[in-house]
């Protein structure tokens, strides 16, 4: 399909937020959500995997295999996330030494418990991986692993292949610039531009400004933090995305290293502007953390799906909530739903 904004059908939506190897989890979700073995739904509705199935937990070999499965039976839809795109790019990341056949030691302290790859696994995955895109749309909807650009959709027009033949392009040109201007490569400036003028960097991993306090986070330090770019989303469409370790608890929100990009609202609050924004991200990419110590796991972080366009959300735990929208009755504003089939207009510099 190549690293393109691909087109969604019409019809009920289960958004599924990042796996991260929890196979038992995502099995646990589709069976709340209704799902038969093979994947359908007796109520007609579909998966979107909003990327980040692997990394961290018991088995990510599965859970590709599970998806894969699913999406070419033709009941499910994925697509990238920024550890997909690590193992396009052959990055080495702490939480991937799975991929590679070893076994993962947190710094924290710890074994974790994972299935290892092994060439053939290698090969069939990187081979799905490189078949997805990196976002869907339709005229209510919006889905992209980590942020939503302005210039997204046209910058990917650009540039025919797979998500992996993009980037590499896009930094080309962003080196040679760098070098026109003198900017030295090692620097925070020549960092933040590799990020924020990428647009597969940018839909996989977010925007970033520099951070007042580096902090240590993916096994290197880190000089540029997350930016919470859904507070400027003023599109009529609704968005909904993953990536950000969203807390479900108060003592969870440590989880991610860097700023908490959710403080002063709840797990079921819809974001921006608008109230149409939505991150499904429950931080249950801690659980590895959690077995590697022994300790119980899953209390206080879950595998979460939202429900489009009944707008609930339903985790592996077995609990369910309904999502909250901003009450705009006192202003006389009329809240945005889900049929809305335009953008409204956005002064420069803001996400549409």
């Amino acid at each position: 399909m190549g690293a393109q904004i691909a087109p969604l059908p019409d019809g009920p939506l289960d958004l599924v937020g990042d796996i991260h190897g929890e196979i038992e989890a995502l099995e646990r979700l589709l069976a709340l959500l209704g799902y038969r073995p093979d994947g359908s739904h007796p109520e007609g509705r579909r998966l979107v995997f909003l990327g980040d199935l692997v990394d961290r937990g018991r088995d990510s070999i599965a859970v590709v295999g599970l998806v894969r499965e699913l999406v070419r039976g033709g009941h499910a839809f994925c697509l990238l996330g920024n550890h997909e795109l690590n193992l396009l790019l052959d990055k080495h990341r702490e939480g991937n030494e799975w991929f590679r056949g070893e076994v993962q030691e947190l710094r924290e302290g710890g074994r974790v418990p994972q299935a290892l790859a092994g060439e053939a696994e290698r090969a069939w995955i990187l081979e799905f991986l490189r078949e997805l895109p990196l976002g869907f749309e339709r005229t209510d909807l919006r889905l992209v692993h980590a942020a939503w650009s302005p210039a997204l959709k046209g910058q990917l027009r650009l540039v025919p292949g797979p998500a992996d033949q993009v980037f590499h392009e896009y930094q080309r040109r962003i080196e040679a610039g760098l070098k026109q201007e003198g900017v030295p490569l090692n620097s925070q400036v020549a960092d933040l531009r590799r990020q924020n003028q990428n647009p597969v960097a940018v839909a996989t991993s977010g925007i970033e400004r520099p951070t007042p306090e580096p902090f240590w986070a993916g096994g290197r330090l880190r000089r540029v933090e997350r930016v919470a770019w859904w507070e400027s989303y003023q599109s009529l469409r609704s968005v909904v995305f993953g990536h950000y370790w969203r807390a479900l608890a108060e003592p969870e929100r440590p989880a991610k290293a860097g700023p908490y990009l959710f403080e002063g609202t709840e797990p079921e609050d819809a974001l921006g502007p608008r109230g149409n924004a939505f991150c499904v991200d429950f931080s249950v990419g801690v659980r590895n953390i959690e077995r590697a110590q022994n300790r119980a796991y899953g209390l206080d972080n879950a595998l979460g799906a939202l429900r489009f366009p009944e707008l609930e959300l339903v985790f592996d735990r077995g609990d369910a909530r309904r999502v909250r929208q901003p009450d705009y009755s006192s202003v006389g504003a009329s809240l945005p739903t889900s049929s809305a089939t335009g953008d409204s207009s956005s002064p420069s510099g803001v996400i549409s």
